[in-house]
């Protein structure tokens, strides 16, 4: 397929190139007399191979375009077509000193370097000699090869696949003669490149192009007749064959009718599902979607019961459970109360009460022996006196007591009260003697003293007693009393420390044993005590295990409604789970049922939309897709059957029942030929006219059945149905088929019957009319070309003039070519055709977009040249005027793929 078109040095353009590539649509935008015409106009160069065919703007020819296109030169301007087919190829078209265009070949991609040559970042084009040279210096073993016209014509076109031809044509598709280098293609491709000159004389010759047939012109009516006797016997055999299977032909019809009745419906079914599958695909996939309400839902109820509702119902357990606890710790805790108050029913913490007050007199007791054991062995511990000190301490003691109580009983004769007369002199006696010399008794004064200045004599001494502090007041006897209770006392608390220090470890028994006992009996008391507040503490947790036992059957009925709600919710969170889970099977099966069903590639879409529910389409479309294949097959079998009986070779079954179909409806008129020996004119004239008319049915049938058909599946603007009819040349006809029949015998079994004298006179008149020149079918029909608008209203329209508006007329003469000119070429991604459509502004978008669609469908790629960008086009070239140099003249204009922006859209089909 043609890859990339290069102008090199024309005219308009100092270097411009366009990428197709694998875009499906290309508008080249440049306001007007910019060269956007001109530069797809090129596509002369290529296709029409045939250079007599070429046209140019304003119907130029190519002598007259050579200057435009090649800039008047033969050395530097170049048209160059990169193709790619199993790999890179370029066609290369330049100029000739004689002013006519001859062709290369050049192998691998196109470079440019090998072309324009580049200096301070400006190029120009090289010379063809500085071209080849280049060439074959990259490409040595393959240099360019000048193409003669016929090396040209099998290089675009060919039905041999392998000899990777610009264009695969069908092997339907000849040449218009041995030495031309036009063929059915080329015929009407000629024609998209100019629309507005389609007429009705140049659809006529694209329809029996279309038709396939060589279509050769009756040229009977002529002196010169020929016999063929052969054919007259083959033909007679055949009539019997075709007499033999009329019952199994009509079999072979009413299949044919009922398998085109299945095709249609399926044709409709199978658009139906597709047409309804995107609305329900999307509509489920939005269902299923993850931030879809069901899915948002679905999410909320499993949050609800996972968290919100367990972590409630979990709050409710954990209150039962602690209120349950509570209750049998209060129950508990009463139980205890009631065993410790039957303990105590003895005892009540009164003055009345006998055993509670001797117990804590003997309480008291105890503490007071206990806080007494404990300070003498603290004192001994203390002291540390031995049992001997102690002994020795108790004894001084005794005596000291003795002494004291002797002292009481005699205060008055104390010697130191008897000693002087002198108040002063007995103070100091008393502070100088000692207290068992000063309590003697007064008996054992010898002498009173009466002067008691120092020093102090002291038998036959001298004691100087200056220093020593006089006694200012003398004891009374209530001191000496009190003196001897404190030493009785004394004399006790070593008594105890005796009993102690000789008794050691079981005085510390006794004061654990006391210790025991004391906080036995204390705490018991204790216990007493508080057998009120234990009577009060009863009543309290009996009322608070009354409430608890409320609350908790409260808590109980909650946790109940709890589980209820959860269970609840489950329960609708299933039924969501399970309604999403069925929108996702449903979104599965459907997908599987659109692969099975877009895979039917033997069903083709009819435009129509049924009104049948979605989920009942697949099932409808299946079982009557296994009947159409029975069907299908039973047709072909018979059809094959007939084929043999017949000797027949024809593989499509349309065309087959078509025609046998005629052959059978002119049975009469061949047994008429067979019964009454025709004569030498039956054989000249009678059957090639019978043969004439019958290519001209079979043209007729083509165009009513096939042809209109294919017209159906686009729309265009407002026009809802577009259909080709014929208006037969009824005098012309009606001659020709009397002549067909011209027999010695009148008897005929079938159709219309005419004398041997009429169709001697239909004979003699054409002749007259034609002078002896052949008869071609353009010259039995004219064209009409009915369209239905969306109103439901029809109109004949005459093709040589503007249809409805500009760009309709250029929408529906595309559709007319192109429709024919698809059936011409392999449907192929590899053999795409590019096809230049003008005036795009004037076309609409909606007519843009279904173009688009019927060119993509046939592998056609549209270069679309307007002013402005129009929308749904998927790559753009932007042309700018090009300003004018110093000289007041327009620069030559530039532009590639630095200019190109292509175009992504969503939902594009």
């Amino acid at each position: 397929m043609l890859n990339k078109i290069i102008i090199i040095n024309s005219e308009l353009y100092a270097k411009a190139s366009i990428y197709i590539g694998e875009s499906a649509s290309i508008q080249i935008t440049a306001e007007n007399n910019v060269g956007k015409s001109s530069f797809i106009n090129a596509l002369n160069f290529l296709y029409i191979t045939d250079k007599d065919q070429m046209r140019f703007e304003d119907d130029r020819k190519l002598s007259d375009s050579m200057k435009h296109y090649f800039d008047g030169t033969s050395l530097h301007s170049f048209i160059i077509f990169e193709i790619i087919k199993n790999g890179y190829y370029s066609i290369l078209v330049k100029a000739t000193p004689e002013n006519t265009i001859e062709y290369y070949k050049i192998t691998g991609e196109y470079d440019e370097l090998c072309f324009v040559e580049t200096q301070n970042n400006k190029f120009k084009a090289r010379k063809w000699s500085d071209v080849l040279q280049n060439l074959t210096l990259k490409n040595p073993t393959d240099v360019p090869i000048k193409l003669t016209n016929e090396e040209l014509y099998n290089l675009v076109y060919n039905s041999d696949k392998n000899k990777n031809p610009v264009v695969w044509l069908k092997k339907s598709v000849k040449r218009n003669g041995r030495k031309s280098f036009s063929n059915s293609f080329t015929d009407i491709y000629r024609h998209l490149i100019r629309t507005s000159d389609i007429n009705e004389k140049s659809f006529k010759n694209a329809l029996l192009v279309a038709d396939g047939q060589q279509h050769f012109p009756l040229n009977v009516l002529s002196s010169t007749s020929f016999e063929k006797i052969d054919e007259f016997e083959k033909k007679k055999t055949h009539l019997q064959r075709l007499i033999s299977i009329k019952p199994d032909f009509e079999k072979l019809k009413l299949l044919n009718d009922e398998f085109i009745s299945h095709e249609s419906i399926l044709g409709k079914l199978k658009n139906t599902f597709l047409k309804k599958f995107d609305k329900v695909e999307q509509e489920l996939s939005n269902k299923i979607d993850e931030n879809s309400e069901l899915s948002v839902l679905v999410k909320n109820l499993q949050t609800k019961i996972n968290t919100t509702l367990k972590d409630e119902r979990d709050e409710l357990i954990a209150l039962k459970t602690t209120n349950e606890n509570k209750s049998t710790a209060i129950q508990t805790e009463n139980k205890n109360l009631s065993k410790e108050l039957d303990e105590l029913k003895e005892y009540e913490p009164s003055a009345e009460n006998l055993l509670y007050q001797g117990l804590k007199n003997n309480l008291i007791e105890e503490q007071g022996n206990l806080t007494e054991l404990i300070s003498q062995l603290s004192q001994l511990e203390r002291s540390r006196f031995t049992e001997k000190e102690i002994l020795s301490t108790i004894k001084n003691l005794k005596n000291d007591i003795e002494k004291k109580k002797n002292a009481i009983t005699r205060f008055d004769n104390l010697l130191y009260q008897n000693i002087s007369k002198d108040e002063n002199t007995i103070k100091k006696v008393y502070s100088f003697l000692n207290c068992d010399v000063a309590e003697l008794d007064k008996s054992k004064i010898k002498k009173p003293i009466t002067k008691s200045d120092s020093p102090l004599q002291f038998f036959d001494g001298l004691i100087d007693i200056s220093d020593i502090t006089i006694e200012t007041e003398l004891p009374t006897i209530n001191q000496l009393k009190d003196e001897l209770i404190s030493k009785e006392k004394e004399l006790n608390e070593k008594n105890s420390q005796l009993k102690i220090v000789q008794n050691r470890k079981g005085v510390e028994k006794e004061i654990e044993n006391l210790k025991t006992s004391i906080k036995t009996k204390t705490e018991f008391i204790e216990r007493i005590d508080k057998k009120p507040e234990l009577l009060s503490k009863i009543e309290s947790n009996l009322t608070e295990i009354g409430l608890i036992e409320k609350s908790l059957k409260d808590v109980i009925d909650k946790i109940t409604n709890k589980d209820l709600e959860i269970d609840k919710t489950k329960t609708v969170l299933s039924l969501k789970i399970e309604e999403r889970k069925k929108y996702q099977n449903d979104l599965k099966v459907f997908k599987n049922q659109y692969q099975i069903i877009s895979e039917t590639t033997d069903i083709y879409e009819i435009e129509e939309i049924l009104e049948i529910d979605f989920e009942n389409i697949y099932d409808d479309f299946q079982s009557k897709y296994r009947k159409f294949i029975r069907i299908k097959e039973n047709r072909n079998s018979l059809k094959n059957e007939l084929n043999d009986i017949l000797k027949m070779d024809v593989k499509d079954i349309k065309k087959f029942i078509r025609d046998v179909d005629e052959e059978i409806i002119n049975i009469p008129q061949s047994q008429k030929i067979i019964d009454g020996l025709l004569d030498t004119l039956s054989h000249e004239i009678g059957s090639p006219t019978d043969s004439f008319l019958t290519q001209f049915r079979d043209f007729k049938t083509f165009v009513s059945r096939s042809y209109n058909q294919k017209l159906a599946e686009y729309p265009i603007s407002n026009i809802q149905g577009v259909k080709v009819k014929i208006e037969e040349n009824e005098d012309l006809i009606n001659d020709l088929d009397k002549i067909s029949k011209l027999k010695l015998s009148e008897r005929l079994d079938f159709g219309k019957t005419y004398s041997y004298e009429e169709s001697k006179d239909a004979l003699e008149r054409q002749l007259s009319n034609n002078n002896g020149k052949a008869i071609n079918i353009v010259d039995l029909f004219k064209i009409n070309v009915e369209i239905t608008k969306v109103t439901g209203k029809t109109e004949t329209i005459d093709l040589s003039k503007q249809v409805q508006s500009r760009g309709t007329n250029i929408v529906l003469k595309l559709y007319l070519f192109l429709n024919i000119l698809k059936e011409l070429v392999h449907n192929n991604s590899e053999n795409r055709v590019i096809i230049y459509v003008d005036e795009l502004d004037a076309i609409g978008q909606k007519n843009v977009k279904h173009l688009i669609q019927f060119c993509k469908a046939n592998h056609f790629v549209p270069i679309f040249a307007a002013p402005r960008k129009v929308e749904g086009i998927e790559k753009y070239y932007l042309i700018k005027e090009p300003q004018k140099d110093s000289k007041n003249q327009r620069r030559k204009i530039s532009f590639g793929e630095l200019q190109s922006f292509p175009v992504i859209y969503r939902d594009a089909e």
